[in-house]
């Protein structure tokens, strides 16, 4: 685990300053809808969505279309101040600890945020305290063991950089686990869909056309996959999580 004070520094300053452009681009608009298509389809009458790790803000400007009332929290005052601009309810604030009250919104969003944060079972937990009973929760990580066989495979080439792990690596088993322990009954469990655009593709250009190809063959698969109806294998390079706030177990 990299010090404290560093890991501050880089997503307070350094992340939007290297990424900013996955932030403010169209690059994941498919995955903000997808996920607000989802939330409907579950809470037919929504209320208060908090997104965490907002960056500037492209899933909350997307919520008062589905009836949502967007809050955004964001460490980095760079990615606030942009988002802010755009008329957006975001605040820059770590999570945890979390202003607001208990058992205040109706649906909390980790989207490729959980799997960066020092403590993701406390942020769960900071979750599952502001959320209405029934509030929803959705989680979309990079998948964990996919990416670490990814890994080995791709640095016999050079090009292990191209897979994908952060702080922590989530998998099917750990968040099947987890989330029920930490009070959350699971509603799916499956591969997410892959974005309509490549966020970093920006960033150098060494292993681009061999990106390319990983990107278009992840398409085709997850397609082929949901189609069968084999996403809930959760095989793909990433999972999506949709789960419902119940009584804590007390065991776990």
């Amino acid at each position: 685990m990299p010090p404290e004070d560093e890991l501050i520094k880089w997503y307070q300053e350094d992340y939007w300053e290297r990424y900013q452009h996955e932030q403010i681009g169209t690059a994941r608009e498919n995955i903000y809808v997808h996920a607000l298509t989802w939330l409907r389809a579950l809470a037919p009458h929504p209320g208060t969505l908090v997104d965490v790790g907002c960056g500037a803000g492209s899933l909350l400007a997307l919520c008062p279309q589905w009836g949502w009332k967007g809050i955004g929290f964001d460490p980095s005052s760079a990615a606030v101040a942009h988002a802010q601009t755009r008329g957006l309810d975001v605040s820059r604030q770590s999570w945890p600890p979390c202003s607001l009250a208990d058992e205040t919104v109706d649906a909390v969003m980790f989207i490729n945020v959980l799997d960066h944060l020092r403590a993701p079972f406390a942020a769960l937990t900071e979750a599952w305290r502001v959320l209405r009973p029934g509030g929803l929760l959705y989680i979309r990580v990079p998948n964990g063991p996919v990416h670490a066989r990814l890994i080995s495979l791709l640095s016999l080439i050079g090009l292990g950089h191209l897979a994908v792990i952060h702080l922590y690596a989530f998998g099917r088993t750990a968040l099947g686990h987890h989330l029920p322990r930490l009070g959350f009954a699971l509603v799916a469990l499956r591969t997410a869909p892959p974005s309509q655009g490549d966020a970093y593709g920006h960033v150098g250009s060494l292993g681009a056309p061999l990106r390319r190809s990983l990107r278009s063959m992840n398409y085709l698969a997850h397609h082929l996959l949901a189609g069968l109806g084999l996403d809930r294998m959760a095989w793909g390079l990433s999972l999506e999580v949709m789960a419902r706030k119940t009584a804590r177990d007390r065991k776990g």
